[in-house]
């Protein structure tokens, strides 16, 4: 799967209009960041199912399913749920959404509960404040996937796990090729650009939260790409290992929509996969390997510390990311 996306996205890469890859920021990141430092996060966190059994890779099949858009339009507040008194934004906000589900008994996990989900029903489990958007979008794609799970796996994640085979490529190709919302591609003059975020970002933080054992027992992960969302470009253009050009820029940091499968949205998609990709390339020179699937991790999280005067990320209307 890496090569298949890397392929897709080099035409794209070579020939980019709007934004370019520094290689110099390129070789300062791997030299000013031992590889050791960049580490497997493990999500055990008290509001992220806290449970200790194979129910967590449920969990976060699920998650991923609609673990997308999670910035408010200007003006308006972000989306927000409380957890046991604490509040929680975002993906976290999500999890702990699901985690409070899961503890008054709703049976978020069963493809058939999925399959009649309403608006009614997520508002209730996504209760809290501020405005979610593509929230319709989210009940269509729970009552797809619903369907999907009753019809080709006993209606239930494990079994879709269990289809993968024990490979992160396998199952994110197996999401891609069932769940049509999972299939995150692009068709650009005439080529098609592979992204496959969700899918991909699935398997790995099933690897993650088991940290390679049991059910992310994935030999295979270091054959993802990370995960091309809107907090790495974010992330990597606050390191000056992507630079936009004026154009991009204004419509970037005035908080302008830029449109999904547009060139500009590709064309930041596809340079974070390729500068990631020449990060890995580096640290390997130097005798040092980092996967995909904990640099992502490590760059995720460097875009949600607050600093002073940092640029906004790029808002895509999209269910990929």
């Amino acid at each position: 799967m890496r090569d298949r996306i890397l392929e897709s996205v080099r035409p794209i890469v070579e020939d980019m209009r709007h934004l370019e890859i520094d290689p110099e920021r390129v070789g300062a990141f791997c030299r000013e960041r031992p590889a050791k430092g960049i580490a497997l996060p493990d999500w055990r966190k008290g509001f992220i199912y806290p449970w200790e059994d194979e129910g967590a890779a449920e969990f976060f099949l699920l998650f991923n399913c609609v673990n997308f858009a999670f910035w408010a339009k200007p003006g308006a507040e972000k989306w927000w749920i409380d957890y046991k008194g604490r509040r929680h934004d975002g993906a976290y906000g999500l999890m702990g959404a699901f985690t409070r589900a899961i503890e008054e008994r709703v049976p978020i996990l069963e493809g058939r509960f999925l399959a009649e989900m309403t608006a009614e029903r997520l508002g209730n489990i996504l209760r809290g404040g501020g405005e979610l958007v593509l929230f319709r979008e989210r009940v269509e794609i729970l009552r797809e996937v619903g369907r999907v799970l009753v019809a080709r796996h006993g209606g239930r994640f494990r079994n879709l796990l269990a289809a993968a085979g024990g490979r992160a490529v396998g199952l994110a190709e197996l999401l891609v090729r069932e769940f049509p919302s999972f299939n995150d591609a692009c068709a650009v003059e005439g080529r098609e650009v592979l992204f496959y975020k969700r899918a991909q970002l699935a398997a790995a933080m099933v690897y993650q939260r088991f940290q390679g054992k049991g059910p992310g027992a994935f030999p295979d992960v270091d054959r993802l790409t990370v995960f091309a969302d809107y907090k790495l470009p974010q992330a990597l253009r606050r390191l000056e290992v992507l630079r936009y050009r004026p154009g991009l820029a204004a419509k970037v940091d005035g908080q302008i929509l830029i449109p999904p499968c547009s060139r500009e949205e590709v064309e930041i998609r596809a340079a974070t996969i390729w500068a990631c990709d020449l990060i890995q390339r580096g640290y390997a020179a130097r005798g040092q390997r980092v996967d995909s699937v904990a640099l992502d991790a490590f760059l995720w999280l460097l875009g949600h510390e607050k600093v002073e005067g940092e640029k906004p990320y790029h808002l895509t209307e999209t269910i990929y990311y």
